[in-house]
């Protein structure tokens, strides 16, 4: 079973190693967690295969200072759902996010199969202006 799935503080983990480090390292981090089938639902938009890989290494090119907390995780089964807060500096703007998350665990290897992604996200100090409708 992967780490990044089993307990709160591995997904934690995953969340950090998720948007941190350079581009060409995102295949290591897609490959580490999620199956060959794997989708991303975030904000009712869907993501999957060679897609998802290329957001990766997109925000990873555009992001510094990430800091991710998940505060709730929960583990059942193959079920998966956890609750994140943080901030992100995106081309310089100190951003914060909220992210709630259900997922599907393989049961074999303990990667995701599909994650299901809602954030609201915007300026450090002001309302959020992503993610609200």
């Amino acid at each position: 079973m992967s780490e990044y799935t089993s307990t709160k503080e591995g997904f934690q983990r995953a969340m950090e190693w998720s948007l941190t480090g350079p581009a060409s390292e995102a295949k290591d981090y897609v490959d580490g967690t999620t199956t060959k089938s794997f989708y991303h639902i975030m904000n009712n938009n869907r993501t999957e295969g060679d897609a998802y890989l290329k957001v990766i290494e997109e925000w990873r090119a555009k992001v510094g200072d990430y800091k991710p907390k998940v505060e709730e995780f929960l583990r059942d089964g193959d079920q998966l759902a956890a609750r994140m807060i943080g901030t992100i500096k995106v081309e310089g703007i100190d951003t914060f996010f909220e992210s709630f998350m259900f997922g599907k665990v393989e049961k074999e290897s303990g990667k995701l199969e599909w994650l299901i992604e809602r954030s609201v996200w915007g300026a450090v100090g002001k309302e959020p202006e992503h993610g609200t409708q």
